[in-house]
């Protein structure tokens, strides 16, 4: 085409470069390989300059999909590798500084506004509140008490649970033995210690019976702790049905005392 144009007379010459319209939509680059060299020709035009033709049929364009964007993710690693790591230099740094700051300052800027907001709507919502009980002083009243009362029950809530497993247990051992076991156990030991009789927790309920020196009420004791441990460890059923009657022995016994 070169050749063609000159013998018209038309000034022309020869373009090597690359060309490329392989989009990598990762990085926002056109990738630019060994195999998009191309050489294509210029011609002169007086008052327009140099014009490109090209008589190359076009290729396909397009960004590649499916399992071909596999190269592509390799292609923006190598990218940022060769960016920020092999050509890290000052001005990198200040890029790098000035994207941190910017994104903090409008983080900041975000969170002050939102927080400006967010106290607005409370003064509002409280005005509105405060109207509200004005005009009905008793419905607001009993609003507040019913909070008051789901807060107290909020903050017990773990004790309240507690309290009506013990409750389920005790009334029907037979679900779980050994947990029912342990909570007449500790309510045995409670009683014993409001009569001045501590178990250390060091000591095993064995221990613990042979450290009552008071004979009647080490009687009772022992039987409850046989029992006792025979369904907390051995999950019978049979023996933690008859905790109650044995605790209730070792409460009479204190009595006695």
């Amino acid at each position: 085409m070169a050749v063609m144009l000159r013998t018209l007379g038309i000034p022309s010459r020869v373009v090597n470069g690359f060309r490329s319209d392989e989009f990598n939509d990762l990085t926002g680059n056109y990738i630019v390989r060994g195999k998009d060299a191309h050489a294509w020709v210029e011609a002169y035009f007086p008052g327009y300059g140099w014009q490109t033709f090209d008589p190359t049929p076009a290729g396909s364009s397009g960004t590649p999909q499916g399992w071909s964007r596999v190269a592509l993710y390799l292609d923006a690693m190598a990218s940022f590798w060769r960016e920020w790591i092999v050509s890290y230099d000052v001005s990198h740094q200040y890029v790098l500084g000035r994207t941190v700051l910017n994104g903090t300052q409008s983080l900041w800027q975000k969170a002050n506004v939102w927080a400006r907001g967010t106290y607005s709507s409370m003064l509002e919502w409280g005005g509105r509140m405060r109207v509200r009980a004005e005009r009905s002083p008793a419905l607001w009243l009993l609003l507040a008490a019913a909070i008051s009362v789901a807060f107290l029950v909020l903050r017990n809530l773990g004790s309240i649970l507690r309290f009506s497993r013990e409750q389920f247990l005790r009334a029907h051992p037979e679900h779980s033995p050994e947990q029912a076991a342990a909570v007449w156990y500790r309510r045995m030991v409670r009683a014993l210690a409001k009569r001045g009789v501590q178990k250390p927790a060091s000591l095993t309920p064995q221990e613990f019976v042979r450290k009552i020196d008071d004979e009647k009420l080490r009687e009772p004791v022992a039987r409850f702790t046989e029992v006792y441990e025979s369904a907390r460890f051995g999950k019978s059923i049979e023996d933690a049905v008859r905790l109650p009657e044995l605790c209730d022995e070792v409460l009479t016994a204190t009595r006695k005392r």
